[in-house]
């Protein structure tokens, strides 16, 4: 099987500090947006010691857990942003990254269900919930899923990458050279693809002569 390069998107927003006038939210959200990570920790620690009861302050300390590889923690967080908010998608797709780091993929797509039935206007969720049917075999809900991530977002370059490996897998080569070209011309090295995408398009080119 193809290896398929998992880029992992966690979302953040001003929701993180924009319901509350806590000193520590904004502090903690500058420093994710500056990628210190342990500064945000520690203030989000502190804002939830003065009320633990505020969903995005949990998520946010995930979100800086998730990007030091504390993974356990992260999802302890995500846990209980969506236990204060059961509607909070981004929390579920936040945990969905998670298993997915993990390769549990079975427990990666149930979060990405749960975030979708929440919100289905969701290129991300969609990307990654292909990337996770595609490791586990499962290419048609992979295509399916890539095409999704692309209807609502034309210019997401990965979800033409994976949908192009997925239709190559399945020997379906002129689609799959149609999307390596829109991936190339979106994302060019971008995501430093542009070597094996060449390779791949060789590869089915060779074979078709």
């Amino acid at each position: 099987m193809l290896k398929l390069v998992l880029i992992a998107v966690i979302l953040t927003s001003s929701v993180l500090f924009s319901q509350t006038s806590d000193g520590f939210i904004k502090t903690a959200y500058n420093a994710i947006q500056a990628k210190n990570y342990s500064v945000a920790i520690e203030n989000y620690t502190k804002a939830i010691s003065n009320n633990d009861t505020y969903a995005p302050a949990f998520y946010g300390r995930g979100l800086a857990n998730f990007n030091l590889d504390k993974l356990s923690e992260a999802i302890a967080d995500f846990d209980k942003a969506i236990m204060i908010d059961k509607n909070y998608f981004e929390a579920y797709y936040a945990k969905g990254i998670c298993d997915l780091k993990n390769s549990k993929f079975q427990s990666a797509i149930n979060n990405f269900d749960k975030a979708l039935n929440i919100s289905n206007a969701f290129p991300e969720a969609y990307y990654a919930r292909a990337n996770a049917y595609y490791y586990l075999e499962n290419y048609q809900s992979a295509l399916n899923d890539y095409s999704k991530s692309i209807q609502l977002q034309s210019d997401y370059g990965l979800s033409y990458y994976g949908r192009a490996i997925t239709n190559k897998i399945l020997n379906m080569n002129d689609a799959a050279l149609k999307d390596f070209d829109k991936y190339l011309e979106l994302n060019g090295n971008n995501d430093n693809l542009q070597s094996e995408v060449a390779r791949l398009i060789k590869e089915i080119e060779t074979a078709k002569d």
